[in-house]
């Protein structure tokens, strides 16, 4: 997601010069044998594609391999809670592009969602391979207004998950209700904008586009019971 605290390499770097060089070499060291392990079941059953991620982890600056390897770390134990078992290949655009992000990413809870897309990526697949792009786009603020939304979905079982969803947004430190309706109407045009929200009879809505992302970015334990 876009916002003013989440972690550019700059700000990365800050945590890391924070951190004594012979712990950070360890934790780099774990990062790497950690994402190797994670991606081992990808590269069995999928040929080229585990060898293609491990190519993009090896590319990143030492600091974000650590938090891409605490993001696939998350992702892996999400798919384990959850009851489904994927039937076809998972998309090396959307776990490349999603591991990238969640790469540069400083804040733990940012970094949290980023590890829900992998994880449904892992688990049901056919995710949009928009979506990366898209929650990068998003700010705290965005996210609470389309978490706001989405409770309001008519279909009830929608409804359950965008609570869920709500959870995880509503610790950006951007709180619920705490946007008044004319403070939201930027975040509304760019909702829009990315089609994700349309107005219909003077009340805004999910597109179908839109029920899709939210259930990308909710944790699969929760989509799936």
């Amino acid at each position: 997601m876009s916002d003013e605290d989440s972690g550019d390499l700059a700000g990365i770097g800050k945590i890391a010069q924070a951190i004594p060089e012979a712990g950070w070499q360890k934790a780099i060291d774990t990062a790497c044998d950690t994402f190797a392990d994670l991606i081992a079941p990808i590269t069995k059953t999928t040929a080229g594609l585990g060898g293609l991620i491990q190519a993009k982890f090896d590319a990143m600056a030492d600091v974000q391999k650590v938090f891409a390897s605490d993001a696939v770390e998350r992702a892996r134990r999400k798919t384990q809670t959850c009851s489904l078992v994927r039937n076809s290949r998972p998309s090396a655009r959307v776990l490349i592009s999603a591991i990238e992000e969640a790469s540069v990413e400083s804040d733990d809870d940012l970094r949290d969602i980023w590890s829900n897309l992998i994880a449904n990526e892992l688990t049901k697949g056919n995710i949009h391979p928009e979506f990366p792009q898209i929650l990068s786009r998003l700010s705290a603020a965005d996210a609470v207004v389309l978490s706001e939304i989405a409770e309001r979905n008519q279909d009830k079982s929608l409804r359950d998950i965008a609570v869920a969803f709500s959870a995880s947004v509503k610790v950006l430190g951007v709180s619920a209700g705490v946007l008044l309706p004319d403070d939201t109407d930027a975040h509304h045009e760019h909702l829009e904008r990315l089609a994700l929200v349309a107005r219909r009879d003077g009340k805004w809505g999910l597109t179908r586009f839109g029920e899709e992302f939210v259930l990308a970015v909710t944790d699969p334990a929760i989509v799936t019971g």
